[in-house]
């Protein structure tokens, strides 16, 4: 990882402390951030915000430990229906999406 350059991986799993899979998220910061996670429907409806905090700088080599986790869940704590959504993840300047299907 460059020193300057915000990272992300997300990877669909069960998480040791879960019973159910989900959409985890890990980054990388190179300097204290606040970084806003959210996802969004395919009418560009807020479904939920998943962070929404000051971070601290990662470790050179590390990623936010734990990940931050979808569970496929609204803000209501309910099952989303299936289908197509956008995951938001903004630092700054910077943004990134991924998209993640729902079955």
């Amino acid at each position: 990882m460059a020193g300057d350059e915000i990272q992300i991986c997300a990877t669909t799993g069960i998480l040791p402390t879960q019973t159910q899979p989900s959409y985890n998220i890990q980054f990388a910061l190179p300097n204290a951030a606040h970084v806003r996670l959210a996802v969004f429907d395919s009418k560009a409806a807020l479904v939920k915000l998943l962070l929404d905090s000051d971070e601290p700088a990662t470790l050179p080599g590390f990623f936010r430990i734990p990940p931050v986790a979808w569970n496929f869940t609204d803000a209501d704590g309910k099952r989303v229906p299936d289908g197509d959504y956008r995951v938001y993840f903004e630092s700054g300047v910077f943004t990134s999406t991924s998209d993640v299907e729902v079955e």
